[in-house]
């Protein structure tokens, strides 16, 4: 008997966001390896920590994908598409209410983390469950997951001189 799709999503979304919180620390627990910063925050930029809600998603997915890659055609689009929203909303989130409140707060950041890791995976389940995506070539989504991979090395090695990648003060 397969497991139920809440139950893998709820236990995917807990362990995304153990992972995420434990990858916070692993490119100073790794010496600041030059390769643990490809896929691991180097710093405090929003960018850096978009990486908190990719790449545990990304993992996770690979076991939720052995469970269920019958089950649900559009399934690698649908996480990719929840990681992206994920993402999304940790952006929206977080220029919104330092733009209302003013400064940076620690509890908001975590706050907004968990909110988002939520919602990534409350779509997810959603668009599972209505089998949506199910018509889009999963190629488009693989390749998605590598293009924002890829987009992570680049930038982290190359940051552009915007806010987004900036630490905040």
């Amino acid at each position: 008997m397969k497991p139920s799709l809440k139950k893998i999503e709820w236990i995917s979304f807990l362990a995304a966001s153990l992972l995420g919180t434990l990858f916070h620390f692993v490119y100073g627990w790794s010496g600041e390896n030059p390769v643990a910063g490809l896929f691991f925050p180097v710093n405090e930029s929003t960018w850096e920590h978009l990486k908190l809600i990719f790449f545990p998603i990304l993992l996770l997915s690979i076991w939720e994908f052995l469970i269920f890659r019958k089950t649900y055609a559009g399934f690698v689009c649908v996480k990719f598409v929840s990681a992206l929203i994920g993402m999304a909303l940790t952006v929206i989130l977080f220029y919104t209410y330092t733009g209302v409140y003013g400064k940076n707060s620690e509890v908001m950041n975590i706050l907004i983390y968990f909110i988002s890791m939520f919602l990534a995976y409350a779509a997810s389940f959603v668009m599972l469950r209505r089998n949506a995506l199910a018509d889009v070539s999963c190629r488009y989504c693989y390749f998605g997951f590598l293009v924002v991979t890829l987009l992570f090395a680049v930038f982290t090695v190359f940051p552009p001189p915007i806010g987004l990648f900036a630490t905040p003060v």
